[in-house]
């Protein structure tokens, strides 16, 4: 039990160490600073591949960062971070992750839990800010996807005026609405920085993940490839996108009951609960006293967090 409360003792010292090395450390974070610098003191040459656009650090850390880099998992995590339009870095969200499972493994340490038990809600506390990153990701995608018809009309209607596309695309990102308005201006950052059309779009989808925006790109740098009207092509998608939409609000509208009631079966255990421990506190603390209850009260979390799952994924459609 003693190392387990220096490991976390460890990591809640691990996270002050970070942001107090973010804060004193004023290092410029943006990339065409950096390069700025490296020109002016001659120090990049001809050959080496200059990325002033997508240059993201990991951590502050040197060291951290160098290794956060190879790995997969942070790799994953910023991209989660950029589609969410979360401003932060991947070490510290690891580092804060890590310090809520310490903290939650601390308070459960001093409640007379078993230590499995302990970790396990150790261990649930640490997935929170993971679930948070795709609920940000989530809401800030239908943000994207309810104004995104609206964006693809004001393209149609400056070709039609005689605009190139990356004319469009810059009124797009004066005219919308975040984070449309964002994510458009940051394509025509690219394109001023020479960055191909079809380069600019694949990253444009990455960085949104919506299956329309995707058949968007796709079309875009087909027609450029093998010609046809462009206007034309946009309208068509705008108008297949607000159909797409319409039927996916009508089949909100069709789940909405079972929405409800997977709500209503997953509150009516605590709320039972709370009614008991207000009119008859005696008959829940032997789940405290006794030595079975916690490892009641973590199967009984368990099998409805399963239930929950399985209740989501039934009342899902997938288009």
């Amino acid at each position: 039990m003693e190392y387990a409360f220096t490991g976390a003792l460890f990591c809640l010292l691990l996270i002050i160490f970070e942001l107090l090395y973010s804060l004193l450390k004023k290092e410029s974070s943006r990339p065409v600073e950096r390069v700025v610098e490296r020109y002016s003191q001659g120090g990049i040459s001809e050959e080496q591949e200059l990325n002033i656009l997508y240059y993201r650090k990991f951590s502050d850390i040197k060291f951290f960062d160098a290794l956060l880099r190879v790995s997969p998992i942070a790799r994953r995590l910023d991209s989660l971070m950029q589609q969410g339009g979360v401003k932060m870095l991947v070490g510290v969200f690891l580092l804060l992750t890590l310090t809520i499972g310490s903290v939650v493994f601390l308070l459960c340490s001093m409640i007379p839990f078993p230590y499995l038990l302990s970790g396990a809600v150790s261990l649930f506390a640490m997935t929170v800010p993971y679930l948070f990153l795709r609920l940000q990701r989530a809401r800030r995608r239908s943000r994207f996807e309810a104004l995104f018809p609206d964006a693809l009309d004001l393209m149609g209607y400056s070709l039609k005026a005689g605009h190139s596309i990356g004319a469009s695309f810059r009124m797009v990102a004066e005219e919308m609405a975040g984070p449309v308005g964002e994510e458009f201006g940051r394509v025509v950052e690219e394109l001023n920085f020479g960055l191909e059309l079809d380069a600019s779009l694949r990253n444009f989808s990455r960085r949104i993940d919506s299956p329309e925006l995707r058949f968007f790109a796709t079309s875009v740098i087909i027609q450029r490839e093998t010609g046809g009207n462009l206007v034309e092509m946009i309208e068509k998608i705008s108008e297949v996108v607000r159909r797409k939409f319409r039927f996916r609000e009508k089949v909100k509208a069709l789940s909405a009951e079972g929405k409800l009631s997977g709500g209503i079966l997953l509150a009516l255990p605590f709320l039972t609960g709370a009614a008991l421990l207000i009119t008859n506190p005696e008959y829940l603390t032997v789940l405290v006293n006794d030595p079975i209850g916690p490892y009641v009260i973590g199967i009984a979390i368990a099998m409805m967090s399963f239930g929950t799952f399985v209740m989501y994924k039934l009342v899902q459609l997938d288009m």
